[in-house]
């Protein structure tokens, strides 16, 4: 073989001797096979251990034929001046290092990514193009009451005018009304304090709106050379961009030749959005907050003439019946969940493509 030429020997009844161009073969390892959905990471192979078949020569005897018989070759010659890359077009082939040649698909998000053809088999990595920031994480944090303070409240009430203490039998204190008439009265509450608060969080991650899906596809691993030294490249299928292309993965300058033109598409992204911890204070209600309304009326009838709060001492004032009226517990937000993170593409692959 010679000049990426393959001697074949045809027998002929007049002793003469017939030479035909043959083709030799290439073959380039895809450094990532991908999924059709991108992840947030990527692995691939080491471009430099791609391989090239060294080309072979065989010599095959033909059947005789007469001297009037055309000797034709076995690949489709039209459109083409090569006889040895057919209907095809003759392109220069990648770069050591690189992979290609290649025709890629721009799709749009929502449809459906078209597969490789005969005439591209080789499927590369699936990648994207044209990210966009969702922006940070929506963070949101609230703390309830899961368990009111246990204070058990009671009343003590006296008619006796005579020393200053109200008494020594007591009686529970409830928003329900009690009828007890008194001239001096005092209100004690026991127990376990502030109830308790518990946090809710929440958080919801934009999805990362990204412009297009890539669908890549390789020449054959047995592509014809032309007579030149080139690649036998058919059309670009149906749906990909009217190119060819080589790639590698990582960020590379396009080296000099007839694939100049750069361009850098992403196999994912990496987003570490979140959202920080909520945290509550204690509940704003304690035993010493309970009150007791009292009324001039039995049946807590009218407005209450006073209140009195746990913890005081024993005091003169009249009332016919009372009422408990602890405040509310409250449970405030002493450290508010924000947005923590960020997302950017990851994973990038050079494209270099025909100018």
């Amino acid at each position: 073989m010679r000049d990426g030429f393959l001697i074949q020997t045809l027998p002929f009844f007049t002793g003469a001797l017939a030479f035909l161009p043959g083709c030799s073969s290439s073959s380039n390892n895809d450094p990532t096979e991908t999924t059709e959905t991108p992840t947030t990471s990527v692995s691939a192979t080491d471009p430099s251990t791609s391989t090239t078949d060294e080309p072979t020569t065989t010599t095959s005897p033909t059947s005789p034929t007469s001297s009037s018989e055309t000797l034709t070759t076995a690949v489709d010659t039209t459109d083409t001046g090569d006889l040895e890359c057919g209907a095809g077009t003759c392109g220069s082939p990648a770069d050591a290092g690189w992979f290609g040649p290649a025709v890629y698909a721009r799709v749009t998000p929502g449809a459906a990514l078209p597969s490789c053809t005969p005439e591209y088999p080789d499927a590369g990595p699936t990648l994207l193009d044209g990210f966009q920031d969702p922006g940070p994480a929506a963070c949101e944090c609230s703390c309830e009451l899961t368990q009111a303070p246990n204070c058990n409240p009671n009343f003590r009430g006296t008619t006796d005018l005579i020393g200053n203490y109200c008494g020594y039998n007591s009686v529970a204190v409830t928003p329900a009304c009690t009828n007890l008439s008194f001239v001096r009265a005092q209100v004690s509450a026991y127990g376990y304090g502030a109830g308790v608060c518990e946090e809710t969080e929440s958080e919801e991650i934009p999805p990362i709106p990204w412009n297009a899906t890539i669908r890549t596809c390789r020449v054959p691993e047995n592509a014809l050379s032309c007579s030149d030294g080139g690649v036998c490249l058919p059309a670009q299928p149906e749906g990909f961009e009217d190119n060819w292309c080589m790639y590698k993965q990582g960020d590379h300058e396009c080296p000099a030749g007839p694939y100049g033109n750069k361009s850098i598409f992403w196999s994912g992204a990496e987003d570490t959005r979140g959202c920080s911890n909520c945290t509550c204070g204690t509940s704003g209600t304690s035993c010493s907050d309970t009150q007791v309304e009292i009324y001039d009326l039995p049946n807590c009838e009218g407005a209450p003439s006073t209140t009195i709060t746990a913890g005081g001492a024993c005091m003169m004032v009249t009332g016919q019946s009372f009422a408990g009226s602890s405040a509310s517990a409250s449970c405030p937000v002493t450290t508010m969940a924000e947005p923590v993170g960020s997302v950017a593409p990851m994973g990038e692959f050079t494209f270099c493509c025909a100018e």
